[in-house]
């Protein structure tokens, strides 16, 4: 038995990137800067593996990618009611051409007997609407999982097949609404003010578009869009502009719009992935610059001045080490892997990470660390234990690791104790 519908419909929570705009969008990549064009890069290779998307996994005709596009748009600008409509349209599609289709199936063993689908219909819609309700959700599950048995297997000669089918397509439609409220709000996004109107009256027009494939395509855009609009470009911008940076929407819905219909492209779909990637990387790093580049600042003066400090050692790398115990052992290749207890702090003196805490040493290849690390290793004989500075481009740079900082100058007490054979 289906246990859910929701399986399909959650597959469209990965979805793809776009943003808002209601007219068609347009895009001029000469002098653009760099936000701009990462805008539109972005749209560009988010279309990747869409087309194959929408007609395996969506059932899309192609030929109806225009009307994929007009609710592409329609839906990066949909106010709340509008949103909990389409999100009833959407379920209400795939109460007609996955569920109905999918239990007559399982039902009848792949044979052609089918539900009662006005029966299927009014329970679903009496669940959903919690109006009319001929049996309560748990009693129709059960009902329905009895029914389910006695029609696959057809043993009892006394029954009346027909009226054990109505009941079953009742229940059923009512079982498989159980949980959809939640599922409608937490995971559609749908207002509660409008679960009752909109998102309803939604579930039936969806139901009605049935196997309409230029509506399907209209609504399968809507779906898309508003994934774009409320999910995926807010994430983009967070992650790579922080709070306060915007993108370019109509960049970049004119570079996803080009990508999934292929006409107007300003850059191939790998070179927009390739631009995607350095851009992203270059504007997140002059964030850090801005947001950090007192760390980078604090991390130097500190290196600057442990070097001049009695018994520690600077390497042309910028590395900087104090011997505390001199080990007589054999020094470790890159390619070894060894066996340390060590302690991390900031220059601060704030402590991130510590084996000595947890009790336990810490085994790793010479060459899966840190750059820092790997250097000091690789000068280290076994039985040495080291005070080890290390600036912040031999460790982990730009990146913000939460307790470290981007350009943080790290300092590390390490102990090694054997190559690990």
């Amino acid at each position: 038995m289906k246990k859910s519908i929701f399986s399909v419909a959650m597959a469209l929570a990965a979805g793809f990137l776009v943003s808002c705009s209601t007219t068609a969008p347009k895009a001029d990549l000469n002098g653009a800067n760099k936000v701009d064009s990462l805008s539109y890069a972005i749209g560009v290779s988010q279309t990747m593996g869409l087309k194959d998307y929408l007609v395996g996994r969506m059932g899309m005709d192609t030929t109806n990618m225009a009307q994929f596009v007009n609710g592409l748009l329609e839906g990066t600008s949909t106010d709340d009611k509008q949103a909990a409509y389409y999100a009833g349209t959407q379920i209400g599609q795939q109460v007609a051409n996955q569920m109905l289709p999918g239990i007559a199936s399982e039902i009848f063993n792949g044979g052609e007997g089918k539900l009662n689908e006005k029966n299927f219909t009014e329970g679903f819609i009496a669940g959903v609407t919690e109006k009319g309700l001929k049996m309560e959700p748990a009693k129709a599950q059960e009902t329905a999982m009895t029914l389910m048995r006695s029609i696959k297997e057809n043993s009892d000669s006394t029954a009346d097949l027909t009226a054990q089918i109505d009941t079953f397509s009742y229940a059923m439609g009512v079982a498989q609404t159980m949980g959809l409220k939640d599922y409608a709000m937490y995971r559609l996004g749908v207002d509660t003010a409008y679960y009752a109107t909109e998102f309803v009256k939604g579930v039936k027009e969806g139901i009605k578009v049935g196997d309409d494939a230029k509506q399907g395509a209209f609504f399968t855009g809507i779906q898309i869009g508003q994934q774009v609009a409320q999910q995926i470009i807010p994430g983009i911008t967070r992650d790579v502009l922080g709070a306060n940076g915007e993108l370019n929407k109509e960049f970049f819905m004119a570079g996803f719009v080009a990508g999934v219909t292929g006409k107007g492209l300003l850059m191939h779909p790998m070179e927009a992935q390739e631009t995607t990637m350095r851009l992203m990387e270059e504007l997140k790093n002059e964030r850090y610059e801005e947001e950090f580049g007192a760390n980078k600042a604090q991390g130097e003066a500190f290196l600057d001045s442990i070097a001049k400090t009695e018994g520690v050692v600077k390497t042309e790398s910028g590395l900087c080490y104090k011997v505390i115990t001199e080990g007589k052992g054999a020094v470790p290749a890159s390619t070894d892997k060894v066996k340390v207890h060590y302690r991390g702090t900031l220059i601060d003196g704030t402590e991130f990470d510590s084996s000595y805490s947890r009790n336990e040493p810490t085994e790793f290849g010479v060459n899966q660390v840190i750059s820092g690390w790997t250097e000091a290793l690789t000068m280290m004989p076994v039985g040495s234990k080291w005070e080890v500075y290390i600036p912040q481009n031999l460790a982990y740079g730009s990146r913000d690791l939460g307790q470290i900082k981007p350009f943080s100058t790290l300092i590390f007490e390490v102990e090694l104790l054997e190559i690990v054979k």
